[in-house]
């Protein structure tokens, strides 16, 4: 796919049609491209699929914008997700070994689904009844993601803070590939200071984050989105701008990762390449992305205390303004990025609402392993049984839907 604008813009609506346009980037750093006039009910051919995964593949976040949530279901969402890799079992939905998969410790354990009444869907139905419930489902593929949860309160709503920069499953021998929102809801309520959804948390604390990293790092850190906005960092650009001698360094650097203390672990390269635009990028250099969850990294042939230091500066250097983007989701938006590219992060959160003007809800999947042009998926069951939980492959009833 060429960088100029308006061969791709002419390609776009050869393969979409007249009406299909796109804006970008989205982002100071030449990442993101937004896409209208693509109705994802409809099934995508493989030139049209080709298109989408080259865009990906050079400008790292995508949005398709404008799904009609009367007639685009979750089943067309898990379909779409099919042609960029095998969709994974959200932890969130299954247990391992009689406890969350999310936990820490033996995740080899017994697969078990979580029953749909026990799952987050269940308890935001219950929260605004017959003003919003989620879109039907029961696959354990997809992740609801809300600031609402069961039977309102009386109690006045509060703040919590946003997440810690990550990618999405970096912890396994084979990471999550695409990850990818569709959004529901969006709030909509402006009354903190500077006309945003909340306030800024005050918090001078290390949470989520381990103690010891320097004051401009924890700043970068915590410069989060106030209007429920997805934050990202471009992995990519920030690589690029490194010297050539420090870029080259880099991409002899191994990463040793583990699920569990005290595992083993297995090497990971920190630099890796596109294989379809040949951009390269830092993945997850972040020295404990889930602290007091998964362990902390090291790089191969350094102490622990060197594998910090060069991390943190790198994650310091990834984190500056010039690489940063947040992206706010609208309604009918589904919106895709590359693990291997981006870092992301979630942003600090009002909670305990009372207002559908207030109401975050997003669906989430994510993907492993090679994007197919055509669905059906052809992966192995010896594959599936490796690296995707349960087994898991999506039913033919969904990848047929009309």
């Amino acid at each position: 796919m060429g960088q100029k604008t308006e061969p791709f813009d002419e390609r776009l609506r050869e393969l979409f049609g007249a009406d299909a346009r796109n804006e970008g980037p989205l982002a100071a750093s030449g990442a993101g491209r937004r896409f209208f006039g693509i109705d994802l009910c409809r099934p995508l051919n493989p030139e049209q699929v080709a298109f989408l995964l080259d865009a990906l593949s050079q400008f790292r976040i995508v949005s398709i914008a404008g799904q009609d949530l009367e007639a685009f279901s979750l089943a067309h969402f898990e379909r779409f997700a099919n042609h960029w890799g095998a969709p994974v079992p959200h932890p969130n939905n299954f247990m391992r070994g009689g406890k969350p998969a999310q936990q820490d410790g033996d995740s080899d354990g017994p697969f078990e689904l979580i029953p749909f009444e026990r799952r987050t869907a269940a308890g935001v139905n219950a929260t605004f009844p017959g003003q919003l419930q989620c879109l039907p489902h029961e696959s354990p593929a997809v992740l609801v993601v809300s600031n609402f949860r069961g039977e309102r309160s009386a109690a006045p709503a509060r703040v919590t803070g946003g997440g810690s920069w990550h990618t999405d499953i970096e912890y396994e021998p084979l990471p999550i590939y695409v990850s990818m929102f569709l959004a529901h809801k969006s709030p909509v309520a402006r009354d903190a200071p500077g006309g945003n959804w909340v306030q800024a948390p005050d918090d001078d604390k290390a949470h989520p984050y381990y103690e010891g990293s320097d004051s401009e790092l924890m700043r970068l850190r915590k410069c989060l989105p106030l209007n429920g906005e997805t934050a990202f960092a471009d992995t990519a650009a920030a690589f690029a701008a490194l010297p050539p001698t420090e870029q080259a360094a880099l991409e002899q650097v191994q990463l040793r990762r583990r699920l569990n203390e005290g595992d083993q672990g297995w090497l990971a390269p920190l630099v890796r390449t596109n294989p379809r635009s040949g951009i390269k990028s830092l993945h997850s250099p972040i020295w404990a992305s889930r602290p007091r969850v998964r362990p902390a990294v090291e790089v191969e042939g350094m102490s622990a205390e060197a594998s910090r230091a060069l991390l943190d500066r790198l994650e310091a250097h990834v984190l500056q303004p010039q690489f940063r983007y947040d992206h706010l989701h609208a309604p009918g938006d589904v919106t895709l990025w590359d693990n291997y590219m981006t870092l992301h992060n979630s942003p600090p959160i009002k909670s305990n609402i009372n207002s559908l003007d207030d109401a975050r809800l997003l669906y989430r999947l994510s993907c492993k392993g090679e994007p197919v042009l055509s669905l059906p998926r052809r992966d192995p069951p010896e594959w599936l049984a490796a690296h995707i939980p349960g087994g898991y492959g999506t039913p033919p009833e969904i990848i047929g839907i009309a």
